[in-house]
């Protein structure tokens, strides 16, 4: 069976969050046709005490609200941080971690505080001295139960583990030969698997997508989602997927619509504020001609760094793809994702196909005949754009901003 999952989210409790209903979830969850969602800062004690009240603990050990079909997974994102050889900064690397239930949860929150970490944050950080401490805390972690999943998250960006604030040539570096347990890698929103497929490190793993969302709005649950190919809706067949790379697809934003794409300083990081980024060549000390400070270096440049053009390309199954909300709001001529006009056509919409993915895996023909009477002729148009692949991000990405959206243009030759 096909499930749609999103696998990587953040509670309230998170920086950068706001206030994150269950309810509201679970309906956006219904929108997006999303069957599985991460709950998101698990380990947090005031988080786990609302989702705990709220939701059913099932025996497939998943979550599930009430009077609905929207299921919930174990979820959090854990940082470990340690000092290498021959590196000036510390290393810090994000995960994606995945429980089985709530006895593994507590045993982890055990083994926190034996660690000294106090639980008082969302997104707990996990401070290793050395190589050999960092790898003894991973081998620690997983034996807690061996069902639990860890999970480099957005793989390329400043902040993951092969990104450019830490600088490695190689994971191994820093996972050494814990690497037999990473299964799969996040490709976060800057990236997509084409620009992937080329590192060695990541030939022989999964790649899964995200939307790393802090809301339950339209426009974050399911941004990314991974498609598995799975044996019923289960904590244990969620992970054997992965585990044996059953990726039937994912749905990715492109490239340069993510906030690290480009090499760039935005323009509030000079006095003048004019900002800077590079589509191409890049300077090559990597120091921002106007500041003169070290630029933010983008997810593109630092793939090409990584990869091995020798190495034969993994064929992984994407599209790339919008918000639906998005797309109409941008036919509509409004930057408001969310006012009556958009979500009354958003409705209408969900009224013919049911969910999103339904509608973006329809085929041109089935979405310009079934919406002809629903919609003006402008948005279907926009969708079918969409649909295509006619669209990019001009300026794309960079330093923390977002690309531009532009619908209607030639697919940009650098995504």
């Amino acid at each position: 069976m096909a499930l749609a999952v999103d696998l990587h989210s953040h509670s309230s409790y998170a920086g950068g969050a706001g206030l994150i209903n269950l309810n509201s979830l679970a309906r956006t969850m219904r929108f997006k046709g999303i069957d599985v969602f991460g709950l998101g800062d698990c380990l947090f004690p005031r988080w786990q005490n609302e989702y705990q009240s709220q939701l059913r603990a099932l025996p497939n050990n998943l979550y599930r609200m009430k009077g609905t079909n929207a299921f919930f997974i174990r979820q959090t994102e854990v940082i470990f941080t340690v000092a290498l050889d021959n590196y000036k900064n510390r290393i810090i690397a994000h995960h994606i971690i995945l429980f089985p239930d709530d006895r593994a949860i507590q045993k982890t929150i055990e083994w926190l505080y034996k660690k000294g970490h106090k639980n008082t944050i969302a997104r707990p950080f996990i401070v290793c001295r050395n190589k050999h401490e960092l790898r003894d805390s991973l081998y620690e972690m997983q034996s807690i139960d061996p069902m639990i999943e860890i999970i480099p998250a957005h793989i390329l960006t400043p902040d993951g583990i092969l990104g450019s604030k830490n600088g490695l040539t190689s994971w191994n570096e820093f996972y050494g030969d814990f690497t037999e347990h990473i299964h799969a890698v996040e490709t976060g929103l800057s990236a997509d698997p084409l620009m992937l497929c080329q590192i060695p490190d990541l030939q022989v793993k999964a790649f899964i997508s995200n939307s790393d969302c802090h809301s339950a709005a339209l426009n974050r649950v399911g941004r990314e989602f991974t498609i598995l190919d799975t044996n019923e809706t289960s904590y244990e067949s969620i992970i054997m997927a992965i585990r044996g790379n059953k990726i039937a697809m994912t749905a990715e934003f492109m490239p340069a619509e993510g906030r690290y794409y480009l090499t760039g300083h935005r323009a509030d990081r000079h006095d003048d504020m004019k900002e800077i980024c590079y589509k191409d060549s890049e300077p090559e000390n990597n120091i921002c001609p106007l500041c003169g400070k070290k630029l933010l270096q983008g997810v593109k440049n630092r793939a090409l760094q990584l990869s091995d053009f020798r190495l034969p390309k993994i064929h992984s199954k994407f599209m790339h793809l919008l918000p639906l909300i998005e797309v109409i709001a941008y036919a509509a001529g409004t930057k408001q994702a969310v006012n009556q006009k958009v979500i009354s056509y958003y409705n209408k919409c969900l009224s013919v196909f049911d969910t999103e993915i339904i509608l973006w895996q329809s085929s041109e023909k089935n979405i310009q005949e079934l919406l002809d009477n629903n919609l003006p002729q402008e948005i279907i148009k926009h969708i079918i754009a969409v649909k295509k692949g006619d669209f990019t991000f001009d300026p794309p990405g960079y330093d923390g901003c977002y690309g531009i959206l532009k619908i209607h243009m030639e697919k940009a030759n650098e995504c």
